[in-house]
């Protein structure tokens, strides 16, 4: 869809305006709407971005979220959002079983569309969404903002020069442990109506779309195994509600170059707030990120002088690492938030360069088919294969 008719006449008159309509406004809208916000404050970008109008279910509510997140507008009319001209951009920051209809409507409105990861419940979902946005030559975009560190960037950077040498051991784990006590209400994150999958999809889908952005690796088969120890919840009104999603779930996986993977994701890890952790083993030498420690990469190469070789670690906050300068003086660390706003700032540099973006709808179903997979194993007792 052309934006470039529409003109901002503050501050970027120089600039065309990229209006956006953000879907949702709970803990993801929040993070995206704050990278909306800042964007154009610390990137020099074609468009400028202009968080527009947040769209939600309850007007009051809505009301509240757009004035704390400093959108113009609110409304609950998705239809009616949609069919404005001067929306250019629909963010999806819903819960999960809305991502495929949402995006679908969007899509058909000729918009371009950023989605909250997983993209979808299904892998038939997924490729729906997949051949609406080719179908309308629009551009989209999956929420997978741990690509964006300035120390997984890099880490990237590292294996695909070849400083790893040959990929052959995965081993990532991603714990938290906001489930883990049996009092914690009932969610829709614990219902696989809603969600599709517990720790699966919620954090999985994160070390499984990082392996690929990292190392290039495609999944071939996976065998898991899952565990729900919690099986009721608190359901605020006073009774109870059945939680159907897995707590925990492990898996091992095969990649098409001879790799191997272990995967562990859980929600009941008692003193693991946001443990995000990988760890990538080649031929030539090894590295590990932690989303904890986000900005230190760790790594060890066979190539460092025999008597200095040991994991050092890289604190990737010089102004040779990636997004470093586009922030403070070097060594002045940045956190989660800014992992969004650099996906903002390629996803509008892409808009305008016609350059590829990544992770797109493809790379969701890609995510997808994974997902599905080792679920598929769960319940088999034996290894899948992943399909395309």
């Amino acid at each position: 869809m052309s934006i470039a008719a529409t003109v901002n006449t503050g501050a970027a008159a120089a600039k065309p305006v990229l209006n956006v309509a953000m879907v949702g406004h709970a803990f993801m809208g929040r993070a995206h709407g704050n990278a909306f916000r800042q964007v154009n404050h610390f990137f020099d970008l074609p468009f400028h971005v202009v968080p527009a109008v947040i769209v939600g279910r309850d007007p009051e509510r809505a009301a509240a979220a757009a004035h704390k997140l400093g959108f113009a507008e609110s409304t609950t009319d998705l239809k009616a959002t949609l069919a404005r001209q001067d929306i250019h951009l629909v963010d999806v920051a819903t819960p999960n079983d809305s991502h495929c209809a949402i995006a679908l409507q969007a899509l058909a409105a000729g918009k371009h569309v950023l989605c909250e990861k997983p993209l979808a419940m299904t892998v038939d979902e997924a490729k729906s969404m997949v051949a609406a946005a080719k179908k309308k030559k629009v551009r989209v975009g999956l929420w997978h903002n741990y690509r964006r560190a300035p120390a997984t960037r890099l880490a990237a950077q590292m294996i695909a020069r070849g400083d790893l040498g040959e990929v052959r051991q995965v081993r990532a784990v991603y714990l938290q442990d906001w489930l883990a006590d049996a009092s914690v209400p009932a969610s829709w994150r614990t219902s696989r109506k809603t969600c599709g999958s517990g720790a699966h999809g919620d954090l999985n889908a994160h070390l499984i779309d990082l392996t690929r952005a990292l190392t290039g690796l495609e999944f071939d088969s996976v065998i898991g195994v899952q565990q729900t120890f919690t099986k009721e919840r608190p359901d605020g009104a006073g009774g109870t509600a059945k939680v159907d999603v897995d707590d925990a779930l492990c898996f091992l996986a095969k990649f098409k170059n001879g790799a191997v993977g272990t995967y562990e994701a859980t929600r009941v890890a008692p003193g693991r707030k946001n443990f995000n952790c990988i760890e990538i083993s080649g031929s030539k030498g090894s590295l590990r990120w932690n989303l904890e420690r986000m900005n230190e990469l760790e790594v060890f190469l066979f190539a460092d002088p025999r008597d200095g070789q040991g994991f050092r670690t890289i604190m990737c906050m010089d102004s040779v690492h990636p997004y470093a300068a586009n922030w403070w003086p070097d060594g002045h660390i940045v956190g989660y938030e800014h992992t969004f706003v650099h996906h903002v700032a390629d996803f509008v540099a892409a808009l305008a360069s016609g350059e590829p973006f990544a992770p797109d709808f493809q790379d969701g179903l890609a995510v997808q088919g994974v997902l599905a997979a080792v679920l598929e194993s769960v319940k088999a007792g034996a290894w899948v294969k992943v399909r395309r």
